[in-house]
């Protein structure tokens, strides 16, 4: 579930960055394929607060809360564990740096395209952009992977392919959402973010160059995932059937953020690496 976790808070990194005092809300639906073997429909609920180059994103599910603090100008991560107060520090180049990942998954292959459609959602006009990615699930390795799982992985292959619609004109004003994106594509502070928690994601930074030249805010992605190639796992998957999954922007407001929430709580345990 945690790594789950991380690979929403990345996503929303891509998705909602910006470079003023903005607090975004976003919500996800995920139907079908996978979803079912977590009871049914997941709707994960993710609030981004961002203030100059600091940002934080909250990211729930259910009863479970994840929270990531991103600071460009230190380049500090921080992962709150609200379940277990402690506040895990990541700093490049610490003197005890332990390395940040234990599993590295397949090399992302990104490609963001604007297609020239447009429509009105809730009364904003959004330009569409074709969002494609894939991975071979051959390429993952890691300490918790027996061989005889990357064996039937070997030949399958993760798709997802969407659109993007995007807002030119809200609040916050595109302009920013792309200077911070580019900033934090250049820091790489989503490979931080993901690495944080035992995952490397190769090809990460690629899709946050892709996102980087869209002109403005997604404020709807509507993705749907399926299986390629043979063996066990892969029948499996493909049995489920296809998985959607649909982020949609419910509020954007442009209140001053208090500077503690980019700080770690009173009474947490903060442990460096």
């Amino acid at each position: 579930m945690k790594r789950w976790l991380t690979t929403v808070v990345v996503f929303a990194l891509c998705s909602v960055a910006v470079r003023a005092d903005v607090t975004i809300v976003q919500t996800t639906t995920v139907e079908g394929g996978m979803a079912a073997m977590g009871g049914g429909n997941v709707s994960p609920k993710m609030t981004a607060r961002v203030k100059g180059k600091k940002m934080r994103n909250d990211v729930e599910v259910g009863p479970n809360l994840m929270s990531t603090i991103m600071d460009l100008t230190s380049k500090q991560m921080i992962l709150l564990h609200h379940d277990q107060k402690t506040a895990t520090v990541t700093s490049p180049g610490a003197p005890d740096a332990k390395p940040l990942s234990d599993v590295t998954l397949p090399v992302m292959d990104t490609k963001v395209t604007p297609t020239g459609k447009s429509q009105v959602i809730d009364g904003l006009k959004c330009d569409e952009y074709a969002f494609t990615t894939a991975m071979n699930m051959g390429e993952m390795t890691g300490p918790q992977m027996p061989p005889e799982a990357a064996a039937m992985m070997k030949d399958m292959r993760m798709n997802m392919a969407g659109s993007i619609w995007v807002a030119k004109e809200v609040p916050a004003g595109p302009a920013e959402y792309v200077a911070f994106l580019k900033a934090a594509s250049a820091s790489d502070m989503a490979s931080m973010a993901a690495g944080a928690s035992g995952v490397n994601i190769p090809g990460l930074d690629k899709m946050m160059k892709a996102m980087a030249n869209v002109d403005g805010m997604p404020y709807l992605t509507e993705m749907t995932m399926t299986i390629e190639g043979t063996g066990q796992i892969a029948d499996m998957m493909k049995q489920m059937g296809p998985m959607k999954i649909t982020t949609r922007v419910t509020s954007v407001k442009t209140d001053p953020i208090p500077d503690d929430q980019f700080q770690v709580p009173p009474g947490y345990r903060e442990i460096k690496q």
